[in-house]
């Protein structure tokens, strides 16, 4: 017998109340479908104009862009170097590859490519020039996960970006330093004391005061992708890790994190560097 003639007779021989509950029993709702992440886009021939005076890329035709991924010092005098290493690349032929999505500073976030044996990505030579921080939070997507593994080697080398204590990671268990920080993107390291989990968001906790420790903050979205990727309660709990994020106050600091790579987890008990 099918759904509707079972509502159908049930209705009649018990009014409509019934029907209403057995229709809500029988309408289950279908799985959400999972979204999938579209990274490889048609690359075109483009070249730079030059840069805003905010650091923004000026393509071909007034087009204004952003690399994806990264994200420039907000310094001096790195990011002047950032901008020169920009800056020497004007006028030359380039390959871009993007979407025509326009952030609210009406920029498109591009990956860029100087054509040549081998080409040379614009973002993986600021970050191995240590000219650049990785920003996995930039775009609803992370396309490049192997900048983390260059930003890593950069900052072994302790040059450009990484020779100055502005930018090195911060301990997560200094809250004065913390608090100095605030509005500014920071990376933190430190041990997840205890992770609270509420309908919307998820806390990493780094200490027992929450009006004066850092908390990562984690919407229920993002944290489901955590799972999926092995990185729930069990494997970070008691755990060292790095994360990034604009710090903010909120019960001592606190930044929000939108896309899983945002964290990384440390091997051994290593201090922040």
């Amino acid at each position: 017998m099918t759904g509707s003639i079972l509502r159908m007779l049930l209705a009649l021989c018990f009014g409509p109340a019934l029907d209403i509950a057995i229709q809500e029993a029988i309408a289950q709702p279908l799985p959400a479908p999972r979204r999938t992440a579209v990274c490889i886009g048609e690359a075109r021939s483009d070249r730079l104009q030059g840069l805003t005076p905010e650091g923004d890329l000026i393509l071909g035709a007034g087009q204004l862009a952003r690399l994806a991924g990264i994200r420039l010092p907000d310094a001096p005098p790195h990011r002047e170097n950032a901008l020169s290493w920009l800056k020497a690349r004007s006028g030359e032929p380039a390959l871009v590859q993007g979407t025509d999505k326009h952030d609210r500073w009406d920029r498109i976030s591009m990956r860029i490519k100087s054509p040549g044996g081998p080409p040379l990505d614009w973002a993986h030579g600021l970050v191995e020039a240590s000219l650049a921080l990785v920003d996995a939070g930039l775009d609803s997507v992370f396309c490049q996960p192997e900048l983390l593994a260059l930003e890593a080697t950069a900052r072994e080398r302790r040059l450009g970006v990484w020779a100055d204590d502005r930018y090195k990671p911060l301990d997560a268990n200094q809250s004065e330093r913390l608090r100095e920080r605030v509005g500014s993107f920071v990376l933190v390291e430190g041990r997840v004391r205890s992770i609270g989990e509420r309908r919307q968001r998820v806390y990493l906790n780094f200490g027992g005061l929450w009006a004066e420790d850092f908390t990562i903050i984690i919407p229920r979205t993002t944290w489901k992708q955590m799972l999926d990727r092995g990185l729930g309660v069990e494997a970070l709990k008691g755990r060292r890790i790095r994360a990034r994020g604009i710090l903010q106050p909120w019960q001592g600091t606190a930044f929000s994190i939108g896309m899983p790579d945002m964290i990384e987890r440390l091997e051994g008990d290593r201090p922040a560097r």
